[in-house]
């Protein structure tokens, strides 16, 4: 039996158990599952040669790594939100009951700014920016519609940020 059959099958004899232990991590029973699915696609994608000696203890392994990975992204995910909304509270805060003429006109120019700063992104850049910061989907979502990694989700948005945060500060300086 090859290493990737023999995890496979301890993985489907084993996967609530995983489960348990997954759950115990992520705090919640969703978030577990997510990892893992992303286990079981890294099981399937095979490429593991060596003969594993306890095929549990390495899927344990994986797990806990998944996990972590996980919340390393979450974690500069959620500091680059605050970042943004720092940087941005216009974007976050509540609206007035009711603006004044010249904050409504001021609101609109820097619409126009930044959408125009939004457009002038690198095509690929500009339509992950638009799916996560305008429409609302998460990373994960973005990288499953394009078909594409959440690391490059997470590139391209970075790279988005960073050029719009930059622009952002010029216009301010000027």
């Amino acid at each position: 039996m090859t290493p990737t059959a023999r995890l496979s099958e301890t993985y489907f004899a084993k996967r609530d158990v995983l489960l348990r232990y997954l759950t115990r991590l992520c705090g919640d029973e969703a978030s577990a599952e997510d990892v893992l699915q992303d286990l079981y696609l890294r099981l399937m994608r095979g490429g593991i040669d060596a003969e594993i000696e306890e095929p549990l203890a390495f899927l344990f392994r994986m797990a806990n790594n998944l996990w972590l990975n996980r919340r390393r992204t979450l974690t500069r995910r959620d500091a680059r939100e605050e970042a943004w909304q720092t940087l941005n509270p216009q974007m976050t805060g509540e609206a007035d009951a009711a603006p004044d003429a010249e904050a409504v006109v001021g609101g609109r120019q820097a619409l126009r700014a930044v959408l125009h700063d939004i457009d002038a992104l690198p095509p690929k850049t500009r339509d992950i920016f638009r799916l996560h910061k305008l429409e609302g989907l998460s990373q994960t979502e973005v990288a499953r519609r394009l078909d594409i990694s959440i690391s490059s989700v997470e590139k391209h948005l970075s790279s988005a940020l960073k050029h719009l945060l930059a622009l952002n500060r010029s216009r301010r300086l000027n």
